[in-house]
């Protein structure tokens, strides 16, 4: 498999103790929990700030990850390539849907990162369904570590030293550092642009830059390969209060992703304020 993905858990806490115990609970992809129905409550949380940095990658790549339930997006047309982002954002008062927003107060602010890539889940004895195959999932929080890889096992992640994004006087700057763990490194820069130009190979499929940002933004469906199951995430999303602001590249730096991305030197960017999203379901599908 990919190095994107094979890398091993490791943690990347500096006490040696608590590394050794992470490691431990948490280094295993092959989950004793599988073939159990994943643990979940029904979540809102505010996002008040995301990135996405947006790829070609090679799609031979992306469709020998998950041959039998996900089929990538075909982005030119000629077989060969396919859509990869990178989403940079925060998490803000999470609580379940049936608790007082008071709740979501005291919860910490999560970090996350996502990795993904764009086409079709393709369960058997189901329709086809427009979905995103998540190889990479970052944060900086143990909670959700544990909640990712163990109880809903949604998330394929890597547990990461320090995360920023920062706004300041027009610029957006994004940091994944991923200490002593095997999370990747990930160092942006980008500046607002006022008039942009649908001028990628993808955006130019659409009417204006917002409906093609939102068409990036607003995928429900999510993907996650384990050893001995697929899970699948339901989410939606509340655009009502959103945002969205384009971004030129200034400077970008992300490790793992020679030998898929074409050219990962300039990602085409945008960010997004004010979102809103839903953990509507989780549910997994036994493959062996």
């Amino acid at each position: 498999m990919h190095r994107l993905i094979a890398n091993s858990y490791i943690s990347p806490s500096q006490s040696r103790l608590l590394a050794l115990l992470e490691n431990k609970l948490l280094a295993a992809d092959d989950s004793w929990w599988a073939g159990r129905h994943p643990l979940h409550s029904r979540i809102v949380a505010a996002v008040p700030c995301a990135l996405y940095l947006n790829y070609v990658a090679k799609k031979s790549h992306a469709a020998s990850l998950a041959p039998n339930i996900f089929r990538p997006l075909d982005l030119l047309g000629d077989g060969t390539s396919t859509l990869f982002t990178i989403l940079l954002f925060s998490l803000e008062q999470a609580c379940p849907v049936w608790a007082p927003q008071m709740f979501g107060a005291v919860v910490p602010r999560i970090m996350q990162s996502n990795w993904r890539f764009y086409g079709h889940i393709t369960e058997p004895g189901s329709d086809s369904r427009r979905g995103v195959l998540f190889v990479r999932t970052v944060t900086t929080s143990l909670m959700l570590s544990v909640f990712g890889r163990r109880l809903a096992r949604c998330f394929p992640l890597r547990r990461a030293h320090r995360m920023t994004l920062n706004w300041e006087a027009g610029h957006l700057t994004g940091v994944i550092d991923p200490g002593p763990g095997t999370a990747p490194e990930l160092v942006f820069e980008g500046e607002k642009v006022e008039s942009p130009h649908l001028d990628g190979v993808f955006c130019h499929q659409f009417r204006s830059y917002d409906d093609y940002a939102r068409w990036i933004i607003d995928q429900h469906l999510s993907l996650t390969i384990w050893p001995r199951e697929s899970v699948v995430q339901d989410m939606h999303l509340d655009f009502q209060d959103a945002k969205i602001i384009p971004l030129r590249c200034i400077r970008c730096r992300v490790s793992d992703l020679e030998g898929f991305v074409h050219d990962q030197t300039k990602p085409h960017c945008f960010a997004v304020e004010g979102l809103k999203v839903f953990l509507d379901n989780i549910y997994s599908v036994r493959t062996k």
